[in-house]
């Protein structure tokens, strides 16, 4: 073989040695980044599965401690606890295998997140022992109160979390990219060296460099929609929470029985009225009205006829104040209306309206029966407690005075008057 010749075919084979040993070290290099983007993206995915997966129990867990307050006791007492412990179980699993997969800041996050369900844990125990008690007011405020401003944090930190992930994988691909790159420069200065193939090699280089693009954008795309369907989630299940916090918040201020506001409702609109008292002296009054002989309609009718009279008088109480008005069950069979923008002379015509209204129904099973007004308008350095107390010493005279009739409270030292059986009135008020 000819000198030339010998050049020639060992420059070829040269060639081919760099090109093969280029496609070698070009596929090794894209191989082991790939292994390495796809080990990475992986444990990002599983991690983020586990977070919502302790998203999910948490949102079950707050879920089922609402709906707790709205089923009846027999069905608390036979399954609140095993349901209870079965997701605090699920919790502690979930966090086990969460935990091994966190770097160092996450971990901080996720200290955060047991120390704020540890709270939440502490509390849910104590809504269904009170709740078990009897004491069903007291656990929806604690569930209002404490349990549900500390799950939205809490919430948040889980977010936070996935927000932590997304951006690892951004960073995975990333440097998967740049790898990319590196291999693209390899292949180009060997192609530069191999003169014979060197437009072959970077045609097959810069093929499969758009192919592993296209891949990466792939996987970035679905990254990114996942990311998205989470976050989405996350933000329907905290409008769900609201919505069942502003359902709770109805409940507390409603009274069950005649679906009118309850005593802790009137004294917010009492307080509000007052200080609109203060600030503009728009004068507001209340009446007080108290139901006759009340206990004799449970003791001959039974207490299921009582509740259907107070249901029938809420309807009456409705139907007869005005747009501007408001009214409450106090307590038992008397109730307070709220009269806005008012003077002490139009409370009597407000009062009989309504007193001869309930002369005058015909109740089921009951049939007629009356009731007792006591009128009292707001004055200048009076208390909202002080007003309350003139009312009610306004009904002890219309009930002293005969019953079924309604009377108007003067602003006179009430501190010893006494109730229609001859004793001093030390009720308290809430205000």
């Amino acid at each position: 073989m000819h000198h030339p010749t010998r050049l020639l075919v060992y420059g070829f084979a040269i060639v081919i040695l760099m090109m093969v040993t280029l496609a070698f070290i070009a596929f090794y290099a894209t191989s082991d980044s790939n292994g390495n983007v796809n080990q990475q993206v992986s444990q990002q995915l599983e991690k983020i599965n586990l977070i919502n997966e302790l998203s999910t129990i948490i949102q079950n867990r707050t879920r089922f401690m609402q709906s707790m307050l709205l089923h009846d006791e027999e069905f608390i007492e036979a399954e609140s606890w095993p349901n209870f412990n079965r997701l605090e179980g699920a919790y502690t699993e979930t966090r086990i295998r969460l935990l091994p997969l966190l770097a160092p800041r996450e971990r901080e996050i996720m200290d955060a997140i047991d120390r704020l369900d540890r709270d939440i844990n502490d509390l849910n125990r104590q809504v269904s022992v009170l709740f078990l008690n009897g004491s069903r007011d007291e656990a929806s405020k604690i569930l209002l109160q404490e349990v549900l401003p500390k799950t939205a944090p809490l919430l948040s930190h889980l977010s936070e979390l996935t927000q932590a992930q997304r951006m690892d994988v951004q960073k995975a691909l990333l440097m998967a990219s740049s790898d990319t790159d590196k291999s693209r420069t390899q292949i180009v200065i060997f192609s530069i060296i191999a003169v014979l193939v060197s437009v072959t090699v970077t045609c097959i280089a810069i093929w499969y460099g758009r192919k592993l693009s296209g891949q990466l954008q792939n996987m970035n795309d679905y990254l990114e929609q996942k990311i998205y369907e989470r976050t989405e989630s996350l933000l329907d299940t905290q409008k769900e929470l609201l919505e069942d916090n502003n359902e709770l918040t109805r409940m507390a201020l409603t009274d069950s029985l005649t679906g009118l506001a309850n005593r802790s409702c009137m004294n917010q609109i009492l307080r509000k009225e007052f200080a609109r008292f203060e600030r503009h002296d728009q004068r507001f009054g209340i009446i007080m009205l108290d139901v006759d002989h009340f206990k004799n309609i449970n003791d001959n009718y039974g207490h299921d006829t009582g509740d259907k009279v107070l249901k029938q008088l809420a309807n009456i109480f409705e139907n007869a104040i005005r747009t501007s008005d408001f009214v409450a069950r106090w307590g038992g069979e008397e109730f307070l209306i709220c009269c806005t923008t008012i003077e002490e002379e139009d409370l009597l015509p407000i009062a009989e309206t309504i007193r001869k209204l309930v002369a005058s129904t015909s109740f089921e099973t009951a049939g007629q029966i009356t009731a007792s007004l006591g009128c009292a308008a707001i004055v200048k350095g009076e208390s909202i407690g002080e007003l309350i107390k003139r009312s009610d010493v306004a009904l002890y005279e219309a009930k002293n005075n005969g019953r079924n009739q309604s009377v108007v409270s003067e602003f006179t030292d009430i501190s010893l008057v006494q109730d229609p059986d001859g004793h001093l009135d030390k009720d308290s008020h809430d205000i």
